[in-house]
């Protein structure tokens, strides 16, 4: 039930939250909570009894910020990576769209003019409509009836000459490579960091920001300070995950620019 609430909240915030209310809620509010607990914790245990273990307090703080801070560049440089992925995929989304367009020269007159239409009509839509929807990590039903459409069209069609026949059999191979870089980039659009993983991560940053609150210098507003930064540091990548997680939505949004750009005149 736990993990199911992370990625439910998750997808709540990447998806429905506009870049500044989702900054506010993962970067300000934290740092608020932070503040409150080091002065709860100062009020409640004397300044003296901290300052005893300030040695042992160090050590095992500096193991677990080691061991936190690995575990988080771990999973930033594996989201970027699916990240980056996604942006990839698009472009060879294009790149199938762009030879199915020039490769149904080949084709009957009729035929060709109706698989063209079909795909300007497919970037249209793509561009216009299921990018809006890709924001929400929803597909667009007009999109795939249109893929559908072309498809059957495809199925329908049959060849008269061995010319032909090898750039229709190209033809094919490519929407069936576009069919499934648009299946992907509709999971990509929905799908984050598994729960389980979240639980980890703000548990591990709890724990980080909370420890550092064992330690007790005399000026309470450099170690308030100092406890800002930190769990600044610790949300702002975050943050950076939950943008890179959706990446259709966010400050760091896919664009559609690479289907924008095929030729299809």
């Amino acid at each position: 039930m736990l993990l199911l609430t992370a990625l439910s909240l998750e997808q709540s915030l990447a998806l429905n939250l506009s870049p500044f209310l989702l900054g506010v809620v993962c970067l300000l509010c934290p740092v608020a909570l932070a503040l409150v607990g080091l002065f709860v914790t100062r009020r409640l245990i004397p300044h003296h009894f901290l300052s005893q273990h300030h040695e042992v307090t160090g050590a095992i703080f500096g193991t677990l910020g080691t061991i936190y801070g690995i575990f988080l560049a771990f999973i930033v440089t594996t989201t970027w990576q699916y990240y980056s992925t996604t942006g990839a995929n698009v472009v060879q989304e294009a790149r199938c769209l762009g030879d199915l367009y020039s490769n149904a020269q080949a084709f009957p007159p009729e035929f060709r003019d109706d698989v063209r239409r079909n795909l300007r009509e497919y970037r249209e839509l793509a561009v216009t409509r299921e990018w809006k929807s890709l924001a929400r990590g929803e597909g667009d039903r007009e999109t795939a009836q249109l893929l559908r459409q072309l498809t059957d069209s495809y199925a329908n069609h049959k060849v008269d000459n061995p010319a032909e026949g090898a750039f229709f059999q190209e033809s094919i191979s490519n929407l069936n490579h576009l069919k499934e870089l648009r299946a992907s980039r509709i999971d990509d659009a929905a799908s984050g960091l598994i729960p389980f993983l979240w639980c980890v991560l703000l548990a591990g940053g709890t724990a980080t920001v909370g420890f550092s609150f064992l330690f007790a210098p005399r000026n309470f507003f450099a170690q308030a300070i100092m406890t800002m930064l930190l769990t600044g540091v610790i949300c702002l990548t975050l943050y950076t995950i939950v943008n890179l997680d959706f990446p259709f939505s966010g400050l760091v949004a896919t664009s559609s620019e690479p289907l924008q750009k095929v030729d299809m005149k």
